[in-house]
């Protein structure tokens, strides 16, 4: 009997094997599928809530996996994506569960559509942090050493900052190495955040779980509530917004539980 199948989908600015501390050690029990960076091909450029990296994420499940279903696991942006792309194509998917989605409804997804037209984006999402962001070193060790004094890898497992560096970044033609995932792409994917997702839940025919950080600042205990509302089956393990790379072995275990319990 072959290995059943799991499609990850990674966050914004993090190419999918950055994630090989997570995911690698789950290769015994399924056959995994890394997308590797939504919005880099031209055929599907980075448009208004990401209608068009959902159609490349199901045109890479139509490549790696077939005709059969599987489970959608995503980070952040991923997440979302894999979300919608369940929406649109519910029977390419088993079960989707997502790790800190910024899954915007209600007033988030207001404050998004002000931000958007009246031109404040870069202030409500991490466009802003995004467009100073530098994007090329000397060498791997000084990368590892920036990322290392940066806020948002302070707390990133050393194997997965290590993994990082050597998967997200590849050689500079004028010499040293440069980062793999385009920041203009990472800049246009935060402005065009999906702002379209009320009431979606609804339509959605695909169990669906979400992982969060305890300590996130993206899914607050105010919006685990309104998720649950929504019928989302909610757990918890310890970490922020990047929990995935900072706590992998917990994140694994808690989606080895959700994992088990649907099979």
């Amino acid at each position: 009997m072959s290995q059943p199948l799991l499609h990850f989908a990674h966050a914004n600015g993090f190419p999918g094997q950055s994630y090989r501390i997570l995911l690698e050690p789950m290769q015994n029990q399924w056959q995994i599928k890394v997308l590797d960076r939504l919005g880099h091909q031209p055929n599907f450029p980075v448009n208004n809530n990401w209608q068009a990296l959902v159609d490349e994420l199901l045109n890479h499940l139509d490549k790696t996996c077939g005709n059969q279903p599987v489970v959608g696991l995503g980070h952040s942006l991923g997440g979302v994506v894999t979300y919608m792309a369940a929406l649109k194509a519910p029977e390419r998917f088993s079960k989707i569960i997502l790790l800190d989605p910024p899954l915007m409804t209600g007033i988030d997804s207001l404050g998004l559509k002000l931000g958007k037209r009246f031109g404040f984006i870069d202030k409500i999402t991490p466009a802003g942090i995004t467009k100073g962001r530098r994007s090329h070193f000397p060498d791997q060790a000084s990368a590892v050493n920036y990322f290392a004094s940066k806020g948002l890898f302070k707390n990133f497992h050393p194997q997965a900052l290590q993994d990082y560096v050597e998967f997200g970044t590849e050689p500079r033609a004028t010499g040293g190495i440069q980062l793999r995932f385009s920041p203009a792409v990472e800049l246009a994917i935060f402005r065009n955040l999906a702002d379209n997702l009320t009431g979606s839940h609804r339509k959605l025919k695909v169990p669906a779980s979400i992982i969060r950080g305890e300590s996130s600042d993206l899914i607050t205990n105010q919006r685990e509530q309104r998720l649950r509302k929504m019928g989302f089956e909610i757990y918890q393990v310890p970490g922020g917004h990047m929990f995935p790379l900072e706590y992998p072995e917990q994140t694994r275990l808690c989606l080895e539980k959700i994992l088990a319990s649907s099979q």
